[in-house]
């Protein structure tokens, strides 16, 4: 799976360059072009966890896939300044739908609040099922606590959107089924589902 070389790193490194990234969100500069500027990395070629959450893990290199959703929310919605207008949250958004890094990012427990408005749901979903089967062929590299997880156990994103369209919580607290989240929309409410 490739991802973008600038989020692999140790936390400190990754979060300068986050800091970078987010401003030049804030001016309006394309999600996909900030990211990936200095080029992908397989995760078959390099060690260390895909980070989900944000989160201290000494000064070993990781993908911290949670950024740089996470540390953008911070900035346009901190309360001591205006937020930057719906174009471009809507953008970055959109733009994160396109990529499986992008999904990956907007899976993780820190960006739910991207997925809060409910139209958002159903894009999300679909993006999601269409690169769940590359996103979860890493194995438990996924990290959210401890040790390194498959990515049914972190993908909090995914929970929240099903879990909203009416699935159990026991069904998303379960193992996975072997046909993936497919398999969890038929416990959907109908109307969620189109």
């Amino acid at each position: 799976m490739l991802l973008p070389a600038v989020q692999y790193g140790d936390w400190p490194t990754v979060k300068r360059r986050m800091r970078k990234i987010v401003t030049q969100l804030k001016r309006g500069a394309g999600l996909i072009d900030v990211m990936t500027k200095d080029g992908m990395l397989d995760t078959a070629d390099y060690p260390g966890l895909i980070v989900m959450v944000r989160s201290i893990l000494g000064p070993v290199p990781n993908f911290h896939c949670f950024a740089p959703m996470r540390q953008a929310w911070d900035a346009f919605f901190d309360i001591r300044v205006e937020p930057p207008p719906a174009r471009i949250t809507d953008a970055i958004f959109e733009a994160s739908l396109q990529t499986p890094w992008g999904i990956l990012g907007l899976l993780s427990s820190d960006n739910q609040t991207w997925l809060i408005p409910t139209e958002r749901h159903q894009p999300f979903l679909r993006a999601t099922l269409a690169v769940w089967d590359e996103l979860d062929s890493v194995g438990p590299r996924y990290y959210w606590t401890v040790q390194g997880e498959h990515l049914w156990r972190v993908a909090r994103g995914l929970h929240y959107v099903l879990a909203n369209m009416g699935v159990p919580n026991d069904m998303l607290r379960s193992p996975l089924p072997p046909e993936g989240p497919r398999a969890l929309l038929r416990y959907a409410r109908p109307v969620a589902q189109g």
